[in-house]
């Protein structure tokens, strides 16, 4: 579905019973809170789940300096990273031992790894229509308070939210397979059944 950032914005804003906005630089209350706000509630859904527009894989190097304990190895995630999904070694075993700390990985796993990720989507283009509503669901629980002053309109528009991310995630999760359904070794190589 061909989208944008401001039809997002505007189906929270009408959501409220708000104008609608011409841009994020217009100078109304709501387009400087939807510019405000915009970005962490962007980032906020697309961790909630491993979205299929979002998703991505990287190879990742080990740093050159070791971490100081703990772990063997260190690898820094890529810039636009926001979750991972799976994380595999040289001969694509799962990596069971890692944590992340600062936009690190830590592990005992030697290079190279490799991730499954959910990236930081900008380009609202990409977003199908269920997903773009759970943004504009969120957003609108974002922004009702702060435009109409009413705990219980955000409490409400919070319910939306959960209602309509409920949705799009069980219609994202049909639309793939599941990392943690994928047959692995020899059983799925002989076409067992799992």
């Amino acid at each position: 579905m061909a989208t944008s950032i401001i039809e997002i914005c505007n189906n929270a804003l009408l959501d409220l019973g708000e104008d609608s906005i011409m841009s994020l630089g217009d100078e109304s209350k709501a387009a400087g809170l939807c510019n405000h706000r915009w970005p962490a509630v962007r980032d906020a859904v697309l961790r909630t789940h491993p979205w299929n527009c979002a998703m991505t894989q990287a190879e990742l190097a080990a740093a050159t300096a070791a971490p100081l304990w703990k772990c063997e190895y260190k690898y820094t995630l890529p810039t636009d990273f926001l979750r991972i999904v799976r994380i595999v070694g040289q001969d694509s075993t799962p990596v069971m031992d890692w944590e992340i700390q600062g936009g690190i990985i830590l592990c005992n796993e030697e290079a190279p790894i490799y991730i499954s990720y959910v990236r930081r989507e900008t380009d609202p283009r990409q977003y199908d229509a269920l997903l773009a509503e759970t943004f504009s669901a969120r957003l609108a629980a974002t922004l009702a308070y702060p435009l109409s002053g009413s705990t219980s309109l955000a409490q409400a528009c919070w319910r939306t939210y959960q209602d309509k991310l409920s949705e799009a995630r069980g219609v994202d999760a049909r639309e793939g397979v599941p990392e943690s359904v994928v047959p692995t070794g020899w059983l799925g190589a002989k076409g067992g059944r799992l």
